[in-house]
């Protein structure tokens, strides 16, 4: 009966703090009270890299609002966007895999905020925390994933799929039908140039508002019907449920090889 009063007044008490983050909030509140007092709430500025490709990984960021785009360099002057990350995800997993060093650059895309918690922390909890560790290691997994997925979208697919796509993608991690984007970072994150974007939009003409700065999904139907189906893949592998304890090994051995993939793909 005590038991079962610790575990109400730590429910109540996550319930109060209420993280966003759909990491967090999958934990039990035994569990997510532990974390919760190591985690800071930083804002998330527009434009901001939130880290930088070649600098050490000090922080885990658990998106709570906003999107961030991770950019692989094509050459010195070129990124090319490889996922995007909203609040079902966090910046900074591979920590988890011992990486200390950061190989792909976290940019803001969209503003908001986020839950960071130190590399050193997080590696006392993923020692502690059976449930925190399956839900980073799931994580992690689905994000390599959808990076390799979204390399072989890049080499494969038109510009009008892949910009459905793109914005389907921002609407699902967002949470928005306004998405604050310019038509300049959306050539930057889809590797093209603006013109062939702004034909790109022409071509889409009457599925959305597109305002200075702004874009208004108005009909994502037709947006769906224009993707490419990688668009329905990586539906399809978010709404797949955590693995299980005894699938850990494998999920982290699959995770390891996504990143080799993409390490390749990066350079």
């Amino acid at each position: 009966m005590f038991a079962d009063a610790n575990v109400s007044g730590a429910a109540s008490r996550a319930e109060a703090i209420s993280p966003q983050n759909l990491l967090l909030r999958a934990l039990p509140p035994s569990e997510l009270e532990r974390v919760l007092p190591l985690l800071q709430r930083v804002t998330l500025t527009p434009r901001r890299v939130l880290q930088h490709a070649g600098v050490p990984i000090e922080h885990i960021y658990f998106i709570e609002d906003g999107l961030v785009s991770v950019l692989a360099s094509a050459d010195e002057r070129t990124a090319v966007e490889v996922a995007l990350i909203g609040r079902e995800g966090a910046v900074g997993t591979v920590a988890i895999l011992g990486v200390n060093v950061a190989s792909l650059r976290y940019f803001v895309q969209i503003g908001g905020s986020a839950l960071k918690l130190g590399v050193n922390d997080l590696a006392r909890f993923m020692r502690d925390i059976p449930e925190l560790r399956t839900t980073l290691h799931h994580a992690l997994h689905t994000a390599l994933m959808q990076s390799a997925q979204s390399a072989a979208c890049n080499l494969s697919h038109a510009l009008l799929q892949r910009l459905a796509r793109w914005l389907l993608a921002a609407q699902d991690r967002s949470h928005r039908d306004d998405i604050p984007v310019t038509q300049d970072l959306l050539a930057r994150s889809l590797g093209v140039r603006r013109a062939s974007v702004s034909e790109a939009f022409k071509a889409l003409g009457g599925l959305f508002a597109n305002e200075r700065g702004l874009i208004k999904i108005l009909d994502r139907a037709r947006l769906q019907e224009i993707a490419c189906r990688c668009n329905r893949m990586g539906r399809e592998r978010r709404g797949k449920p955590r693995s299980e304890n005894g699938r850990d090994r494998f999920c982290s051995l699959s995770a390891v090889l996504a990143l080799f993939e993409i390490e390749l793909l990066a350079h």
